[in-house]
């Protein structure tokens, strides 16, 4: 009786073992950025290295995209069933019949610009534009909104040279070298990160401060097909919800958060990274989303991105908005974890 006395407590903390190995599990998902690392991303980093995700149940990987036209086809066909990618190549995605949808959008005023050297500045005006060299990446977010800032203007893609390269550093190397007048980037991104590490003055206009031109920018989007499992769509609302949380401490921790980027980003320095984090917290609302939780887009907002690609960049047009997004998976602040 002695032996099975001995046995019963070790079969007890087998059975306990297993319980807490099963309650410690974390569901795993890896999501997929637009583009190599820059400042707009830090408060992904934050929300894994503060604990937000573990804190959801997750085990989240971050990976490093090439270009938001790949990376939706790679939303598509679930080969990354949740990504980051730029919300007017979304969009075209949807027409082309993707299955693919936006459930959180971060920022929500386009920060495309033309970037160039202060020394050879150009195109600062309208009247420049025409003949410029102007540097874009294959797959480059930037054409859809390019095209229809064009087409605002009477103007078309051929009234430009476009270079095309095969990565951001090669677009950058492209202006520095003067073999293209400007490139297409994000204000708060590219034309301070180059300025601080090469020593060469930059300057940068960006299309709505000359044409008053913004659609929608970067968005959360996912496999529709995939969204459809229910547990699927839990993990979903968690990682959201800490993603939330990340970029609201980021934008109240600025410093830290430009910190924590660095451990993951080994190019950035301090400065550049918070310039990048200050400039990114500046779009994350528009008139209709003020005072809404973060990532919560408005209906008026799609349709007026939709209404400018359609007239301008010829993007056929969807009747239903909600074709495009989803607000449903979304948390209001604190974005704290559900008990």
């Amino acid at each position: 009786m002695r032996r099975f006395g001995t046995l019963l407590p070790l079969a007890a903390l087998v059975v306990a073992a297993a319980f807490t190995s099963a309650a410690n599990a974390q569901d795993k998902l890896s999501f997929r950025l637009n583009w190599t690392l820059y400042g707009e991303h830090a408060p992904f980093f934050v929300a894994l290295d503060k604990g937000f995700y573990k804190d959801e149940g997750l085990d989240v990987e971050i990976l490093e995209g090439s270009g938001s036209t790949t990376v939706a086809q790679l939303v598509a066909n679930q080969t990354n069933p949740v990504a980051y990618v730029d919300a007017a190549t979304m969009m075209r995605g949807v027409g082309a019949g993707m299955p693919i949808k936006a459930v959180g959008v971060t920022l929500q005023q386009s920060p495309m610009s033309f970037i160039y050297r202060a020394d050879a500045a150009k195109p600062t005006k309208i009247e420049e534009i025409k003949g410029s060299r102007i540097a874009i990446t294959a797959g480059d977010a930037s054409l859809a909104i390019f095209t229809a800032f064009l087409g605002k203007l009477n103007m078309q893609l051929s009234d430009v040279q476009l270079i095309t390269v095969a990565n951001p550093q090669s677009k950058e190397q492209a202006v520095l070298n003067k073999q293209a007048d400007s490139l297409l980037g994000y204000f708060m991104d590219q034309g301070p990160r180059m300025q601080l590490q090469t020593g060469v003055k930059m300057g940068w206009t960006r299309l709505y401060d000359m044409a008053g031109i913004t659609t929608l920018s970067s968005a959360i989007i996912v496999n529709n097909d995939w969204l459809k499992d229910a547990k699927n769509q839990d993990i979903l609302k968690r990682f959201l919800r800490a993603s939330q949380r990340g970029w609201d401490y980021s934008d109240k921790n600025r410093n830290e958060a430009a910190e924590i980027f660095l451990k993951h980003a080994k190019a950035f320095n301090m400065e550049i990274a918070l310039l990048e984090i200050n400039g990114t917290m500046t779009i994350t609302h528009t008139k209709h989303t003020e005072g809404k939780a973060l990532f919560w887009s408005a209906k008026e907002d799609w349709q007026d991105s939709q209404d400018l690609l359609e007239k301008y960049a010829k993007m056929p047009p969807e009747k239903d908005m909600a074709k495009y997004y989803s607000n449903e998976y979304l948390s209001e602040a604190p974005y704290a974890p559900k008990k």
